[in-house]
């Protein structure tokens, strides 16, 4: 069979003008391109999104370009006294999405307390801000700030879009997963259960935030041992992450994880490792080494390996997780706290 035939999808050159890469999340033909073109075209396409995410597949490069690109946007715009909230919304998201959440927050705030100001606390564009603030606060761990924006910014949806609009819903399961992450299942599965629901109904099944909501209620069915009902909405999830988003996808890593440790509690190791191996790889490559996405996969494949008996294989990991997790998140986030028990057993282990 002939070799398939290789080109850059900007230029229609082939490598021999330049190693062809897979920048984003596009399929087939369009897949490749050389890095220098695609850099040409994000800093000269008149698409203002071409600075962070691909106009075809809509998934974002999450690179250091994408930060330069997005700042000098904000400069410029405050120069000009020009409105900068969607700006800033849009790079705070941006650092977010690259684990930079410290810079992030500050964002977040000026956009938030802008669209305060000018728009008012029940505007859409108001409670996204707050709903996007909340978000953050909760995945830096700071649930007493985190909860009263994203329950004010669920009350707002309510009363402005109504209990079934795609917004609504977000703020519902947000909600529901914040109660999760402070231990209160009662008070989250219900929630977990109504977004779910309700966005297979307006959504459908295939949608990423239907998705989302899928595998959000299968890790609190693990959480409470109820591993059978956790399983087959993990795998759906996986199956349909992949099909949709591809392989490479933040979602899609965070699935593959989520299966993979539902499987390792469950003892079936030989199953769990090359998906927490295949978790960790593709992090490394899309989201850097130091990304909590990344730091996360370092843990598990560390405790699996724990599990298995591979001591020093698992250590090297689990000292390489609690390192970043402490320089990113500092030494209170939970995912910190969790590196920290999980190196110890280990160390209790082989002393």
């Amino acid at each position: 069979m002939e070799a398939e035939e290789k080109w850059c999808r900007l230029c229609l050159g082939d490598d021999n003008d330049g190693p062809l890469v897979q920048p984003c999340a596009c399929r087939g033909s369009a897949k490749l391109a050389h890095s220098h073109c695609v850099e040409r075209w994000r800093r000269t396409s008149p698409n203002e999104e071409a600075a962070y995410r691909c106009g075809q597949c809509k998934d974002a490069y999450r690179d250091a370009l994408s930060l330069e690109l997005l700042s000098a946007r904000l400069q410029t715009k405050r120069s000009n006294g020009e409105d900068t909230t969607f700006t800033l919304q849009t790079l705070a998201s941006e650092l977010q999405a690259q684990g930079k959440y410290d810079a992030a927050v500050p964002l977040f705030r000026e956009a938030l307390e802008g669209r305060r100001s000018a728009l008012g606390a029940r505007h859409r564009k108001t409670l996204i801000s707050m709903n996007s603030l909340g978000l953050l606060l909760r995945v830096k761990g700071d649930l007493t700030a985190s909860e009263p924006l994203l329950r004010e910014a669920l009350e707002g949806r309510r009363e402005t879009l109504g209990s079934r609009h795609p917004h609504t819903l977000g703020s519902i399961h947000n909600l529901g997963l914040l109660l999760k992450i402070k231990g209160d299942l009662t008070a989250a599965e219900p929630l977990l259960r109504q977004t779910l629901e309700e966005q297979r109904k307006t959504l459908g099944s295939r949608h990423k935030h239907t998705l989302g909501s899928m595998n959000s209620l299968g890790m609190l069915l693990k959480a409470k041992g109820d591993f059978a009902a956790s399983e087959p909405l993990l795998r759906e999830a996986l199956e349909l992450l992949r099909e949709t988003l591809g392989n490479r996808h933040p979602f899609t890593l965070g699935s593959v994880n989520n299966l993979g440790t539902l499987l390792q509690v469950k003892g079936d190791l030989a199953a769990a490792e090359p998906l927490l191996r295949e978790a960790l790889e593709v992090s490394r490559e899309t989201l850097g080494n130091r990304h909590p996405g990344t730091l996360g996969a370092v843990n598990n494949l560390g405790a699996l390996l724990h599990s298995k008996g591979n001591l020093a294989a698992a250590e090297s990991l689990l000292r390489e997780a609690l390192e970043g997790s402490r320089e990113t998140l500092g030494s209170r986030h939970p995912h910190t706290l969790g590196a920290i028990s999980n190196l110890g057993r280990l160390l209790k282990k082989t002393s």
